[in-house]
């Protein structure tokens, strides 16, 4: 069954068949209520996606961010599945996207379109007294990850502002263009503490933290920690961001 027929719906308006590849089987349930975390799991003739709504999937499978897709409301958010898909045979990184894509069309009946729409967003650009960006002295690797009091840190090494750029939009939820006009690679790390109102504080095993004492100083936002350890700020600006829309969708078919 390597190949299938798709019927694609674009803009609400036409239909088209096309051919598209597709896993052997799948099993999709939903969640337990106990389970924490979710996440994609990949080995070469497997897919196992954890703990996750409709809108996480449809961001997986077309490699887009969560602010990134519209439409997905109610259930769409809410309700977790575990999804566990095979293929008769070993298949490229990159090909399960498409895959991910015919199986939320065969089994939630998703209908989509791309549109571009101003969103909120930001420039990354130098601040007044200029960057203070020290240079590479390492391989490309960006990581990112909690300190036991729940600040998240981000090293990168050898980055390029656009790459800073790409990773800053993740963390602020919200496109971030780079206009810096800096050129070159940069070993930056940064630490700084979430908004709770945003991202509840966790440890690094996941677990919420308890609040921190009323008397105790807030440590510095991403935005100040930008400016102060890397001389770098991001200015608020509408930016045209493509969008990935949800015409439809249903809760999935039984297995």
């Amino acid at each position: 069954m390597g190949k299938i027929l798709v019927l694609a719906v674009f803009g609400g308006l036409s239909l088209a068949w096309c051919q598209a590849p597709a896993f052997e089987a799948a099993s999709i349930k939903r969640s337990s209520p106990a389970r924490t975390g979710s996440g994609v799991n990949l080995s070469p003739n497997r897919m196992r996606i954890v703990n996750a709504p409709l809108a996480f999937c449809v961001a997986t499978a077309w490699n887009v961010k969560d602010f990134q897709i519209s439409g997905a409301s109610g259930w769409m958010a809410t309700e977790r599945y575990d999804i566990d898909a095979v293929s008769a045979a070993a298949f490229q990184k990159g090909e399960f996207r498409a895959m991910l894509q015919t199986l939320l069309a065969q089994r939630f009946g998703l209908a989509i379109h791309r549109e571009t729409q101003d969103k909120p967003g930001f420039f990354l650009v130098a601040a007044r007294n200029g960057a203070k960006l020290p240079p590479p002295i390492d391989s490309p690797d960006i990581l990112m990850s909690r300190t036991p009091t729940g600040d998240r840190t981000l090293k990168a090494t050898s980055a390029t502002m656009a790459a800073l750029a790409g990773v800053l939009s993740n963390i602020v939820d919200a496109t971030v263009i780079d206009r810096t006009g800096i050129q070159g690679q940069y070993d930056v790390s940064l630490q700084w503490t979430p908004d709770p109102a945003s991202e509840p504080l966790l440890s690094k095993s996941g677990l919420p933290l308890p609040p921190p004492p009323t008397d105790a100083a807030p440590g510095p936002s991403i935005f100040n920690a930008l400016q102060e350890k890397l001389g770098l700020k991001l200015e608020a600006h509408k930016v045209p961001v493509e969008v990935i829309v949800i015409d439809r969708a249903n809760r999935p078919s039984d297995n």
